[in-house]
């Protein structure tokens, strides 16, 4: 059984701060909090969908809010911008710099979802110099290899 199956939907909001030379110490620091993952440049990382592994391209600090099923999608992505809002000049530093962008991740299984994203989301989003990268997939597609 996959990860996923069982699943009518799952989703994500993960801030990636990626570039190259990342001090992920001083992220760590300035953000308040741990990453669920970090990769150098050149490291082998096997996928957890049983995907080919994948040789990163770049550091990556990355912090991943998963989601309760029902969640309001657009209602978690106003909390977690608005949590990461304090360190907002520290974000638009880095962006100047690095890539820094929230992806926000649906995978849905015979229903659909929207995301409403607010003023104030957008305006906090700003304030950081973050860009946005929204997925959204089938998990039927996703098990069947059609992505």
């Amino acid at each position: 059984m996959g990860l996923l199956e069982g699943a009518s939907v799952v989703h994500y909001i993960n801030l990636r701060i990626s570039g190259v030379n990342l001090d992920f110490d001083e992220i760590t620091k300035e953000l308040g909090v741990e990453p669920k993952r970090i990769s150098r440049k050149g490291d082998i990382v096997l996928n957890k969908y049983s995907l080919p592994p994948t040789i990163i391209q770049e550091d990556v600090w990355s912090l991943e809010y998963e989601l309760d099923e029902d969640a309001n999608l657009g209602d978690a992505f106003e909390g977690v911008a608005l949590q990461l809002q304090p360190a907002a000049p520290y974000l638009k530093s880095l962006a100047q710099k690095y890539q820094v962008t929230f992806w926000v991740s649906l995978y849905l299984d015979g229903i659909q979802k929207n995301m409403h994203i607010t003023s104030k989301t957008i305006e906090a989003l700003s304030e950081m110099g973050a860009t946005v990268d929204c997925t959204m997939m089938f998990l039927k597609d996703f098990y069947e290899g059609n992505y």
